[in-house]
């Protein structure tokens, strides 16, 4: 008696794509330095982009408030204040 063979096939494919990139020295001794041990530079550039874009352009806050000449000039005077203040401290 001849028993049934049956024979099974798994195939798993993991491909993962690389790019080459060149950098300066500098870069990446920057990068180097950033990355620590527990992270790729994969990762380490992920991080880097992630929160540029995050960070808030200023400029598109230029002109949203639109203070009063006088309220303006006071507010200058209390910074020259704060920071003549801050100059005696040091």
């Amino acid at each position: 008696m001849v028993l049934p063979l049956k024979l099974y096939t798994y195939m798993i494919c993991i491909c993962i794509m690389t790019k080459p990139v060149t950098l300066s020295n500098a870069a990446y001794e920057a990068l180097k330095k950033v990355k620590g041990k527990d992270m790729s530079f994969s990762d380490i550039v992920l991080k880097l982009v992630e929160h540029s874009n995050n960070r808030q352009d200023f400029n598109k806050f230029a002109g949203v408030l639109k203070a009063q000449a006088n309220e303006l000039e006071k507010f200058k005077l209390q910074i020259e204040e704060d920071r003549t203040r801050n100059d005696e401290k040091m």
